[in-house]
This record gives C-alpha cells, sequence and structure tokens, in this order.
C-alpha cells in the first residue's frame, strides 16, 4: 500500500480501532440520526490536522473534537438570526396589565371582601388580616395574640369559612354599577 499517504496509516492504524467508542459518544451529545454524520465530520478535521503524528492520545484527540462540534452544532440551533428578531418586534403582544374591567371589578370584590371582614369576630378577624394580608405564620401570630397555634388556626378556619360562605351568597349591592352592568357595558363597546 503505497499509495497510502502518512495521514491516511495514522488515521487507520490510530483512530479507526475506536470508531465504536466515536459513535457512542456522538450519540450522546446529539440525536442518533445525527450521530454518524457527526463522527465522519471529526474524521474529517482530525484527518486535517498538521501534526497528527505528534498527538499522544489520537482517541481522545477525537473524541474531543466530537463534542466540540456537538457544542458548535448546539451552539448554532439556539442563536436567533436577525430576520427572526425583526420579525417579532413587528408582532403586537397583548398587554398584560389588566384592563379597565378587571381593575373595576376588582375593586368591587375587595370592598365587598372588607365588608365581610367587618362582620367577622374580633379574633378571627385579627388572625385572618395577619395571615392573609401581612403574610404571618400561624406561630408567629399565636406569640403577637398571645394564644397557642392551635387556636390561632381554628380562628383561621373559622374566619375563611365564613368570608367564603359569605362570599358565595348574592353579592351586596355596591353603589354605583355592578359588574354585571359594568360587563355588559364592556360587551357591548366591543360590539
Amino acid at each position: 500500500m503505497t499509495w497510502l499517504r502518512d495521514a491516511d496509516r495514522w488515521f487507520i492504524d490510530e483512530v479507526l480501532p475506536h470508531r465504536a467508542a466515536f459513535r457512542r459518544q456522538a450519540a450522546r451529545l446529539v440525536a442518533p440520526a445525527d450521530a454518524e454524520d457527526l463522527v465522519q465530520e471529526a474524521y474529517a478535521r482530525a484527518i486535517d490536522a498538521a501534526h497528527q503524528r505528534e498527538i499522544a492520545n489520537p482517541r481522545g484527540f477525537v473524541l474531543t473534537i466530537i463534542r466540540n462540534l456537538a457544542h458548535e452544532r448546539h451552539r448554532r440551533a439556539t442563536v436567533v438570526r436577525f430576520e427572526h428578531l425583526a420579525d417579532m418586534e413587528a408582532m403586537d403582544f397583548a398587554d398584560g396589565a389588566p384592563d379597565q374591567f378587571a381593575v373595576v371589578s376588582g375593586r368591587i370584590e375587595l370592598s365587598r371582601l372588607m365588608e365581610l371582614m367587618e362582620t367577622l369576630p374580633a379574633q378571627a378577624r385579627t388572625v385572618v388580616q395577619l395571615r392573609r394580608f401581612e403574610g404571618m405564620l400561624p406561630r408567629d401570630i399565636a406569640v403577637r395574640m398571645g394564644l397557642s397555634v392551635s387556636t390561632v388556626e381554628k380562628h383561621l378556619a373559622k374566619g375563611l369559612a365564613i368570608l367564603a360562605s359569605a362570599l358565595q351568597e348574592a353579592p351586596q349591592q355596591v353603589e354605583g354599577p355592578t359588574i354585571s352592568r359594568l360587563w355588559q357595558r364592556r360587551r357591548n363597546q366591543a360590539n
């Protein structure tokens, strides 16, 4: 085989015996369908290396090439082209802020909740306010109010149960437009 170049002999003797390891490594880094292409590209780069005979560990050298090629492919796949960015800027995204209906509806519901809070027994009201509005833990509420944690949890459960049942009943009339009137007005404006 006098027609083989020195690089070809190096490749046959030092690189090809490890082809199974190269395929396994490539299959771990890219989709199995792309693994063989990755190995072939690594072979091409290994043969093009100007200093093959100086490489102490050809197997490790090719495995490093495979890893670097896989990272390069992944990086290219995640880069967004400028044309796509321009298209995205032209899109009209919906505003995430609440609309007027949601704001007014929320205010009405909040005022209804505040009215119902006033009807709770004093300790239950205090516990619900400290837990739900101020975010205090039951043990901290217990220390602050001089109660046991169990008593605080009972007041909290009682207060929340009263509020839940009152909110499920027919809403109390609030001065000004009701939620249903606001909704009807909004639907009429949209048409």
